[in-house]
């Protein structure tokens, strides 16, 4: 069984890729994928390893990933939103670049924190990000349950708090009504 010690966080799962099972995946780290024995995904709490049949580059920060098994667009919307390991055995200086963390937020990062406005008012959780357009956005679900789109720059980020899992937002009038 594989243990949490053992893995490291890499990247995360997008959105299914056409309809044989390859999927958009957002690469956190400075890792040639097809140089891993495997990823790792958490399901249902259990870390369970997938074997990579094919990656090929998508953008600057993403790649499109074929996974043995996942065949079909829908057994790969199942794995959609969850965050991708690698074992630390499998990633040369994996200890050295957790030692140089900054303490700095990956997008990744941020999926399952609200957004807040400056008046504490809550818009929703973030549940993902979009970074297939020059102006890459984070994907929330309002408390409403509609899925609002707010494009990432750093003028609208007032501050960030990991303890509270909130995103502090000042953000243009009208900007959530247009989703």
């Amino acid at each position: 069984m594989i243990g949490q010690s053992e893995i490291m966080p890499i990247g995360l799962l997008l959105k299914p890729h056409g309809i044989k099972g390859e999927i958009t995946m957002q690469v956190d780290a400075d890792i040639d994928l097809r140089e891993l024995r495997c990823i790792v995904l958490d399901i249902d709490g259990i870390y369970v390893p997938y074997f990579i049949d094919s990656v090929r580059p998508r953008s600057s920060e993403s790649v499109l990933v074929t996974i043995s098994d996942i065949d079909t667009e829908e057994k790969a919307q199942e794995l959609c939103g969850k965050e991708v390991y690698a074992l630390r055995a499998d990633v040369p200086n994996a200890d050295d670049a957790d030692d140089a963390d900054d303490g700095g937020f990956f997008l990744a990062d941020l999926v399952g924190y609200n957004i807040e406005t400056n008046e504490n008012e809550c818009i929703g959780e973030i549940i993902a990000y979009d970074d297939s357009t020059e102006n890459v956005l984070i994907v929330v679900r309002s408390l409403a349950g509609k899925t609002i789109y707010i494009p990432i720059a750093d003028e609208f980020i007032d501050g960030i708090d990991p303890d509270k899992k909130v995103v502090m937002m000042d953000l243009p009038e009208g900007l959530i009504d247009l989703n």
